[in-house]
């Protein structure tokens, strides 16, 4: 996909990608991805250090990851970020709710001029480990460039 920015009629290519992402929801755990599919081409680089990195080249990018969870008691809960190059960015996603009834997304957005590591960890947790229903825990990524 192309498009131009208004008035300036600069082209730009917009990709995307959908990763599924599992773990033990334990303080700073990394979590594991899986690429699902990154449209209308691929750029994450690799996957690396047991697929906890997700290595991507130059250009704008914005980050959003969704957990799908279950816990039995209002006191089990955990908070996960965005780290960029070994730096936490952007606003954290938690799992906050009693019952599964919601979640807030951990999001970011970034430039990288040359490449560089995405990683989500968890970042706080209390009561006793969430558990992370894997195959509905989603990242999406998506990418600009000139």
């Amino acid at each position: 996909m192309t498009y131009s920015t208004g008035g300036l009629k600069i082209k730009k290519a917009l990709s995307m990608t959908s990763l599924n992402w599992s773990g033990t929801a334990s303080t700073n755990t990394y979590m594991t991805f899986t690429i699902d599919d990154e449209l209308p081409s691929a750029f994450i680089t690799s996957l690396t250090k047991s697929a906890t990195e997700i290595n991507l080249p130059a250009g704008h990018y914005f980050a959003q990851a969704y957990a799908d969870y279950s816990r039995s008691s209002v006191n089990d809960n955990c908070q996960f970020s965005w780290y960029l190059n070994g730096s936490q960015e952007g606003h954290y996603g938690a799992v906050d709710f009693y019952n599964s009834k919601s979640s807030d997304v951990a999001e970011t957005s970034f430039t990288l001029t040359s490449a560089g590591v995405l990683r989500l960890r968890i970042t706080a947790q209390s009561g006793s480990n969430v558990t992370l229903n894997n195959s509905h825990c989603i990242a999406l990524i998506w990418r600009v460039t000139s």
